[in-house]
């Protein structure tokens, strides 16, 4: 029985917004964007749970073997699920998996589940009153799918890959960087470690990897926040540093423009939405006797994809969502009820008010520790004064035994 692709496209994207968070070609979850990570990381103690789907299809005409014009439809789907957990202030753990790979081939062409990434984010440093935040991000991905190299997806070993970004992060609000613009900009490295590895899949292919591939992903994003939405644009891409073989797909740099908007439902649920545009050129680099390959006018990476998905807060509401009350409040001293635009400024208030407290607590932890370390510092020097005060007094001891034995 032939798939059709428009019910596994249908099948994940409803199975994505129903359950969590839409992210990226790395699908960065947490305080992150659709591709981009931000140099903050959740509240101590908070968890998320995201998933997306994504999807890209295209029909192309082809010659067939008796020389008339054939059609096929192209297409590659996914679905993921993730979960973050803020350990500390400063500290998040991330773990995803892909539950779901579809890419149009002539044999299989789905993977369930494909592979899964971890990652260990450390952030949200810089003064209490800097609106920068820097941060980084070590990833790692673990091949528990098959096959990898697979096109219109990024490059991918089928190996233990590893990475590490750099992040820095701005808003213009410094109680809640996130209900201001803020703006964010991420550089990193990964190695695929694929080393010896024969990439088309074909047993009589003895083409192999020779000297580890390497990328340097990076992106650059902008948001503009509201109450209920934020509407974000984010450019973003990676560059080899060493490309694999001609036999791997996706061995071509890209960029890419992805104009994304986010709604708040609740401050625990929140839904997104994005569109991927290809700015880089329709190029392929793949060939070779062992490649199987794709007709002229497919390039590796898909010139357009759509994103959807959720994100639930599970154990701490998200601070600077403004939920809407289910009944008119009223003014203690008036009959008039209450505006919904001063609900929203109350609450607003509050919201502000706590995050105050929270850097006024964090100050005074600071004044706290610099307080011990000024007594560390006053006991070494007292020690030390100590010291050369009974050394001196043990050298004149010495000197008056010397002077009476005379």
């Amino acid at each position: 029985m032939k798939r059709k692709p428009w019910t596994a496209t249908l099948t994940f994207l409803l199975l994505g917004t129903a359950l969590l968070h839409a992210q990226g070609l790395d699908f960065p979850g947490g305080k992150a964007l659709m591709h981009t990570q931000t140099a903050w990381v959740l509240e101590k103690g908070a968890v998320t749970v995201h998933s997306f789907a994504t999807t890209y299809s295209k029909t192309v005409a082809f010659p067939g073997p008796n020389g008339a014009l054939a059609a096929a439809t192209f297409w590659d789907v996914q679905g993921a699920l993730g979960v973050h957990y803020a350990y500390s202030s400063h500290f998040e753990f991330g773990f995803n998996s892909v539950l779901y790979q579809d890419n149009h081939d002539g044999k299989k062409g789905y993977s369930i589940p494909n592979d899964v990434s971890f990652l260990v984010k450390g952030g949200s440093w810089g003064g209490v009153q800097n609106r920068f935040r820097f941060g980084f991000l070590a990833q790692g991905r673990v091949p528990t799918g098959d096959p990898a190299n697979i096109p219109f997806e990024p490059y991918s070993s089928g190996n233990l890959e590893l990475g590490l970004t750099g992040l820095i992060s701005y808003s213009n609000d410094l109680l809640i960087p996130e209900a201001g613009l803020n703006a964010h900009l991420n550089l990193g490295f990964w190695y695929h470690n694929d080393v010896g590895n024969t990439l088309s899949g074909n047993p009589r292919d003895n083409i192999t990897v020779t000297s580890p591939t390497t990328q340097m992903p990076w992106a650059l994003a902008v948001v503009i926040p509201t109450h209920q939405f934020d509407f974000g644009l984010e450019l973003f891409g990676s560059v080899f540093l060493n490309q694999p073989p001609p036999t791997a797909y996706g061995r071509e740099n890209y960029a890419y423009l992805t104009p994304s908007v986010v709604y708040r439902f609740s401050n625990r649920l929140s839904f997104s939405g994005g569109l991927d545009v290809r700015l880089s050129k329709d190029v392929d680099q793949t060939g070779g006797p062992f490649v199987r390959g794709l007709p002229s006018s497919l390039p590796n990476y898909p010139g357009w994809r759509v994103r959807l998905g959720t994100k639930i807060h599970l154990t701490r509401p998200e601070p600077r969502v403004i939920e809407k009350p289910l009944f008119t409040a009223t003014d203690a001293g008036s009959n008039e009820p209450i505006s919904e635009s001063q609900q929203l400024t109350i609450q607003e208030q509050l919201v502000k008010e706590r995050r105050e407290t929270e850097i006024a607590e964090e100050e005074l932890s600071k004044i706290r520790e610099d307080r011990k370390r000024m007594e560390r510092m006053l006991g070494r020097l007292r020690q030390i004064l100590q010291d050369g005060k009974s050394s001196g007094t043990d050298a004149e001891d010495n000197k008056d035994t010397g002077k009476k034995e005379n």
